[in-house]
């Protein structure tokens, strides 16, 4: 059975769980925020520099879906500065 999640990522982490760099060089990372099962992947992504809701799966089928031309998407966006 496939899992689910939202999680608001903060400012400073990558919207990722591994990282393949050695050393990592101190990188936040997704995983970092809670025990989720070894499958799961964000579905999309926000820039390191951006905070925001994020929802994590561990359907790598539905996860496709969602981010393909095929599912209209909105974004909002605030800006400081």
């Amino acid at each position: 059975m496939h899992r689910y999640f939202k999680i608001y990522k903060p400012y400073g982490y990558l919207s990722q769980f591994i990282t393949n760099e050695k050393p990592r060089k101190k990188k936040k990372l997704l995983g970092e925020l809670g025990n989720f099962p070894e499958e799961t992947m964000a579905v999309g992504r926000l820039d390191q520099d951006s905070e925001g809701l994020l929802l994590l799966t561990t359907n790598g089928k539905e996860s496709a879906r969602i981010t393909g031309s095929s599912v209209e998407k909105e974004y909002y966006v605030q800006v400081d500065g």
